[in-house]
């Protein structure tokens, strides 16, 4: 079972923009009678009527353990392995989360961390309501406000609905058979009912496959599942007197033919429910964005967040580059710039990079080179050319006139412009 680092890399994109699309959509809608902060709420919600034990099927305690909107505020820890051919693959996630007053996006901080083969990846996300950070360690970067603001009002405005989010249309109950009760244990010092249950692992395929099919994606057929999984179960403990979840474990062991035996463990514990969190944001907030691999997460958290506020991918090195400060501050002292406009993936753009850098090296102008999603960023001394496509060079002069070159051009053509230019 060979890991590769780009495997990796997914995987700890995945654990943190799930989590954090939980916490951003656990917001309450705007028909919610209690408008208090969780902190202000959680004693009412810690003394209901207690139940008799026998008074709840196993069914009907598991339909709470799949209700995560008991859960106002809590600190969580969840464990994910996955091992086979003698490797292992391990996610780790850690966190708090605690809503505010009704439609208030939700303040939250998560940390994960994915390690296998001697590989370890680690990167976090944390919200405090009106900013947002990726945070590794104690270092921050704020999430930019083109990003986050978005999301925010979405929250505000009641546009994301959890229950429509976290449910997808299907009903995870209908994947639950053989439900038995357990008996009782305490975990962090509340009676919990303890349900067992085993998973239809073809019914999760076959209803997820409806989903995925609605969003030109494809999952394996309930027959292939089948053919592959061997056993699927999980455990639930629940509050005996708030019917909410504190502990929830699953396994699955995988056998698919002619291959090795393999097998999936997850793990999730809440501890301090529906108390008050302390939630902050990172001690040291530094300036631009995270870089390297996880530079690339971060692109692909701000992807996932632009799409839960609404609008169209945005790219995160679009919105924190430096080079709109830098053209407009070489424009008011008068000097020439040359300015790139590309898609990275392009083969003409990257040729023009190569033309961007030995200009860079003939020529007294100011050259830059930004993704096509900055331009709206470069204000008036762009915004009458019309970039809309992919190389595009924008020429500014001395007196500030600026001109747009389309399309892939070689380097004297180029550096000729650029002297012929006032």
């Amino acid at each position: 079972m060979a890991i590769s680092r780009p495997f990796l890399l997914a995987l700890l994109g995945a654990v943190l923009l799930g989590a954090t699309f939980f916490a951003v959509q656990g917001a309450r809608d705007n028909t919610s009678d209690d408008a208090a902060p969780a902190a202000q709420s959680a004693p009412a919600q810690q003394a209901p009527a207690k139940q008799a034990e026998s008074a709840q099927s196993p069914e009907q305690v598991l339909q709470a353990a799949l209700n995560p909107s008991q859960i106002d505020s809590t600190a969580f820890d969840a464990e994910f392995t996955a091992t086979g051919g003698g490797d292992q693959v391990r996610a780790e996630v850690s966190g708090q989360f605690q809503t505010g007053a009704a439609n208030d996006v939700p303040e939250f901080a998560i940390d994960a961390q994915v390690s296998a083969e001697g590989q370890r990846f680690e990167g976090g996300f944390a919200s405090v309501g009106d900013k947002a950070y990726f945070t590794q360690g104690d270092n921050g970067w704020e999430v930019p406000e083109q990003v986050w603001t978005p999301v925010v009002q979405a929250v505000q405005s009641g546009n994301v609905q959890p229950q429509d989010q976290l449910t997808l249309g299907v009903d995870p109950m209908k994947w639950v058979k053989d439900a038995k009760a357990d008996g009782t244990d305490t975990i962090d010092g509340v009676e919990t009912n303890h349900v067992s249950a085993s998973i239809d692992a073809g019914l999760i395929a076959k209803d997820l496959a409806g989903v995925a099919r609605q969003n030109g994606a494809a999952v394996p057929s309930a027959r292939e599942v089948g053919r592959i999984v061997r056993t699927a179960e999980f455990d639930a403990w629940v509050g005996s007197d708030d019917n909410v979840l504190r502990r929830l474990t699953a396994s699955v062991v995988l056998a698919p033919p002619g291959e090795q035996r393999a097998e999936m463990t997850f793990e999730v514990n809440l501890t301090g429910v529906n108390e008050p969190q302390e939630i902050e944001a990172p001690s040291n907030v530094r300036a631009g964005m995270p870089d390297g691999t996880f530079g690339v997460l971060a692109q692909g958290l701000v992807t996932g967040l632009t799409g839960a506020g609404g609008g169209d991918p945005v790219s995160l090195a679009a919105l924190t580059s430096p080079n709109p400060q830098r053209a407009a501050r070489a424009v008011r002292d008068g000097n020439k710039v040359v300015i790139l406009f590309e898609n990275p993936r392009g083969l003409d753009d990257r040729a023009m990079g190569r033309v961007m850098r030995e200009l860079d090296r003939r020529s007294q102008a100011l050259v830059l080179t930004d993704h096509v999603d900055a331009v709206d960023r470069y204000g008036k001394m762009v915004e009458d050319l019309g970039v809309n496509q992919t190389p595009s060079v924008v020429l500014i002069d001395r007196r500030g006139e600026a001109r747009l070159i389309e399309g892939y051009v070689d380097t004297d053509t180029l550096a000729q412009a650029v002297a012929d230019a006032r």
